[in-house]
């Protein structure tokens, strides 16, 4: 069956993520080993180093990220851009501007 979503029926619900304090609506979690959310993050808000059991996507919808991994230069991705970062993979994200994310990612939490 097809899920349409309305973005003004969205649920939002402040989240900590890693201490970082931001706001989340959930998209989807289901039954196929993925889940996927909008995230609303304003200027300045850091995700400290981490990193993911697996692969994660963000889509920035607003606004801008920068995103920092060892050895390589930090990156800035705008509006209409997107990164993907493999399972294993550590980094930091920073809001560099008031940002809304889509963050779809393979399913890391334990299950029933």
């Amino acid at each position: 069956m097809t899920t349409y979503i309305d973005p003004s029926a969205l649920e939002w619900n402040e989240v900590g993520v890693r201490g970082a304090t931001m706001s989340k609506a959930v998209v989807f979690e289901g039954d196929y080993d993925v889940r996927s959310a909008f995230f609303r993050m304003p200027a300045g808000c850091a995700i400290p180093a981490h990193d993911h059991t697996k692969w994660v996507q963000v889509m920035v919808l607003e606004g801008a990220m920068r995103v920092s991994q060892d050895g390589e230069p930090d990156r800035e991705v705008t509006a209409g851009g997107c990164y993907f970062i493999d399972a294993g993979e550590t980094h930091v994200e920073v809001a560099v501007a008031d940002s809304l994310l889509l963050v779809t990612q393979g399913e890391d939490r334990p299950g029933p």
